[in-house]
């Protein structure tokens, strides 16, 4: 009984939410998805990343820890910054990869229309091209995502497209993946993508509607996650408004 009082307070103080991706900008695991935070969302957080994941950044010696802040402060736009040190490194001089991303969603998703994003990440370095470059995380690319109901759960479809612009790309050719949120446990996701050089399975959940963890398997060998704090910004405001409309 008294665990079955536990199961039913967890699951009413957990609330549904759109995913996050590894490096904090809205995603599945490593991918990035078309799903975008509720207007306001603010959310900031850090992920522990397998050395196996970013042979591009340390030559693949160390594994490395992400912090990030994340807002999207319109219906269709989020902004993210980021920075990644290396742990454990061995280095005379160490430094930290920053980066800022940016996320615009021209298309909404609709009954038969799957949502469209198109994103940056680190589109900027002041080191010169001719030298060695600090754009670890880059990329361009365009996003689309379609989410399905089915008797209460909710299943989830995204396929994407990374440019050939900078030295090193996060996002290569296509990439996607699938999402399933059981009806008994919506707040949950169980996850399956293709990031363009492996496959990733993981899960995430949201808790007591702030606290986000997400735990993931790359290539089915190699283990990384985190946490995330999210903040609605706007709750508020939208309540005042709703009860004026009421009035």
């Amino acid at each position: 009984m008294r665990n079955a009082f536990f199961i039913f307070v967890l699951m009413v103080c957990i609330s549904s939410v759109e995913g996050q991706a590894l490096l904090g900008t809205t995603g599945y695991l490593n991918i990035p998805s078309a799903d975008m935070m509720e207007d306001g969302t603010f959310y900031f957080g850090g992920s522990y990343i397998n050395e196996a994941y970013i042979d591009s950044y340390g030559g693949g010696n160390d594994d490395a820890f992400t912090y990030y802040l994340n807002l999207t402060f319109l219906p269709f736009m989020e902004v993210s910054f980021g920075s990644t040190r290396l742990l454990l490194d061995t280095y005379e001089r160490t430094t930290v990869d920053r980066r800022f991303s940016f996320r615009f969603r021209p298309l909404r998703e609709r009954k038969y229309i799957p949502a469209i994003v198109v994103g940056v990440h680190d589109l900027y370095t002041s080191i010169p091209k001719e030298n060695e470059t600090n754009q670890y995380f880059s990329s361009i690319y365009i996003v689309a995502t379609k989410n399905i109901p089915v008797r209460g759960s909710e299943f989830g479809i995204t396929l994407g497209y990374g440019a050939r612009v900078f030295r090193n790309n996060q996002f290569l050719g296509l990439f996607g993946g699938v999402s399933f949120s059981p009806g008994f446990y919506r707040p949950m996701k169980f996850i399956a993508e293709y990031d363009g050089e492996g496959i990733n399975f993981g899960i995430n959940a949201m808790f007591f509607r702030h606290l986000y963890a997400y735990v993931m398997v790359h290539n089915l060998e190699y283990l990384s996650g985190g946490i995330a704090y999210h903040v609605y910004l706007l709750n508020n405001a939208k309540k005042k408004r709703k009860a004026k409309k009421q009035k």
